[in-house]
């Protein structure tokens, strides 16, 4: 059901892009001319057949970072068995059960593309492109360039090939929206510091557990920092003396702001890059899909705590904060990130900007990619480095086990040729 709910979702994003009207007469717009076509790379196959009509080359954007299709599509052959799609079997994958536990649901993941989400996505793309010869299977490998919205300094490193580039933050570039008057008062006069509490832009607060927002309020009511929360009810911060809530809050000032001590947030991805940005420690509380990967690195570096969403208390929230506040582990921990986050030579926008023109200038630099029909079965799946190291193992087995019956072999002949007395063999 998950599988088949997933796919009638990406399936009717396509749909109504290719249904616009608009689109529809750029389509047969015959004398229309493009030099590029960018998307998001994941999951809007169908709209792949742009860059055939307009004879320009492809270029992906991956929102939530790189995982096994994002790899497949830019034909990267690095290994991804410790990083799933699913939160649900997610792994660290450091370990040999962790890795099998990993590889067990992505090939679930890829069973589910090929024979659920796919054929409906391909539907789509001869309906819309008939004219096109080329398969859809073929244009999957045709990416130029696919940006990455990740970095390597926040945990989650990977090896590229040329054509996966990672431009975390690269909506950092426009300046953040300023802080009303009301607002700017309440966070310059917080004299304990404030806690910002967010779930993300999209998430309704009737989605999440019933009693989730009481036993928030509750821990609020106890804090001796102030509190400013983006709630769909902002009736619920007339509870609370301490507490300035409103429906849509300028997240990215309010970080900035020197007087937060923490977020709580959902751990979505933009909202992981601007606190590293922006150096704040968090609090996360996890939900869904890539929330628990996000959780899980940012904990390790040592700037975030975690709780599971179904299953705290007040007590829980309001020492997670305390300790978040006091102990400056977790703000030196923040501010160390910060700083290697930011020390790169381009910003993630100029970064983007000089690929993109990169791949124009040099009309679709197809030798960034390594695509697997160009390489053998066996050296796309390193079967060949797989046989070798098998190879050298199962000989050295068998050596050893040959030399082991020579060793009893004779041990067995010494002992009948000293007592006299035939061994049974």
């Amino acid at each position: 059901m998950e599988a088949q709910f997933v796919s009638d979702y990406f399936y009717n994003c396509s749909k109504f892009v290719l249904e616009d009207p608009g689109v529809q007469e750029l389509i047969r717009n015959t004398s229309a001319q493009y030099s590029m076509v960018v998307l998001e790379a994941s999951h809007t196959d169908a709209l792949y057949g742009f860059s055939q009509i307009f004879n320009a080359p492809l270029v992906g954007i991956a929102a939530y970072g790189s995982a096994w299709n994002i790899d497949f599509l830019a034909g990267n052959s690095a290994p991804s068995v410790y990083e799933p799609m699913s939160a649900l079997g997610y792994s660290p994958g450091l370990s040999l059960l962790e890795k099998w536990h990993n590889l067990i649901f992505i090939t679930e993941e890829r069973l589910v593309e090929r024979f659920i989400y796919l054929p409906r996505q391909i539907d789509l793309y001869k309906q819309h492109f008939p004219t096109i010869s080329t398969s859809l299977h073929d244009l999957r490998r045709r990416f130029s360039l696919i940006l990455i919205n990740q970095h390597f300094s926040m945990g989650r490193v990977r090896s590229n090939v040329p054509n996966l580039v990672e431009v975390a933050g690269m909506h950092l570039h426009s300046p953040p929206e300023p802080l009303d008057r009301e607002l700017q008062q309440f966070l310059d006069e917080a004299e304990h510091g404030v806690v910002y509490f967010s779930m993300g832009l999209q998430m309704m607060d009737r989605w999440l557990p019933s009693e989730m927002l009481t036993t928030m309020l509750t821990a609020f009511k106890k804090l001796k920092q102030r509190v400013v929360w983006k709630t769909n009810d902002p009736r619920m911060g007339n509870k609370s003396t301490n507490v300035y809530a409103k429906g849509y809050l300028p997240q990215r000032a309010i970080l900035k702001h020197p007087n937060v001590k923490v977020f709580i947030t959902h751990a979505g991805l933009l909202s992981t890059i601007e606190a590293t940005h922006y150096a704040v420690p968090l609090l996360c509380i996890p939900i869904f899909f890539d929330q628990f990967q996000n959780s899980d690195r940012m904990e390790k570096m040592g700037v975030a705590r975690s709780l599971d969403v179904g299953r705290f208390t007040p007590e829980m929230m309001v020492e997670a904060i305390e300790d978040m506040s006091l102990n400056p582990i977790y703000k030196q921990k923040a501010l160390e990130l910060s700083d290697r986050f930011h020390d790169q030579p381009m910003t993630p926008i100029e970064t983007a900007i000089w690929w993109t023109e990169y791949v124009l200038r040099h009309k679709g630099a197809d030798y960034m990619r390594i695509a697997e029909q160009e390489m053998s079965l066996m050296q796309y799946y390193n079967v060949d480095v797989v046989s070798v190291l098998f190879g050298r193992i199962g000989l050295s087995a068998m050596i050893l086990i040959f030399l082991g019956w020579k060793l009893v072999s004779l041990a067995t002949r010494n002992l009948e040729y000293r007592f006299n007395v035939p061994m049974v063999r």
